[in-house]
């Protein structure tokens, strides 16, 4: 059995939740969100309040009408400052991956997001070719 190819991503940094919208969007279908682990109550707290906003968006995204939407990526905002206030950074991509599902492989859209102290405009992730969806919905790179 071959070795699963790897593909590096390359990840914008976010400043505003109106740069999330296309991630919202690829969320819709699939999402990876990685952070560092906390080194504070108030970091714990600011990343599990991100990642429930942006799950929420995505979740709901389709159902908004478009003042709403835009409420929801204010709401980002707040969120992205409340991190940032920690030190910590929000870097995204929307790519379409490949997702091995039921013995097929099908092409759906992902959002792939890091949460880190970097602060740079950009950052980079290696993902394997070919993701595996997980008994919960989501995919995993194993």
């Amino acid at each position: 059995m071959s070795k699963p190819r790897d593909q590096t991503i390359e990840l914008k940094l976010a400043e505003t939740g109106t740069e999330l919208w296309p991630a919202v969007e690829a969320a819709q279908y699939a999402r990876l969100i990685n952070h560092e682990p906390p080194a504070s109550a108030a970091e714990d707290e600011a990343i599990t309040r991100f990642i429930e906003a942006f799950a929420g968006c995505a979740e709901t995204w389709e159902d908004l009408q478009a003042e709403r939407r835009a409420g929801a990526l204010a709401g980002l905002s707040a969120q992205l400052e409340a991190l940032q206030r920690c030190g910590l950074f929000v870097h995204w991509a929307a790519i379409d991956a490949g997702i091995a599902e039921a013995g097929g492989r099908v092409t759906m859209p992902l959002a792939v997001l890091t949460i880190s102290r970097t602060n740079l405009p950009e950052a980079h992730v290696r993902l394997p070719d070919e993701l595996e969806v997980t008994r919960d919905g989501g995919p995993t790179t194993h």
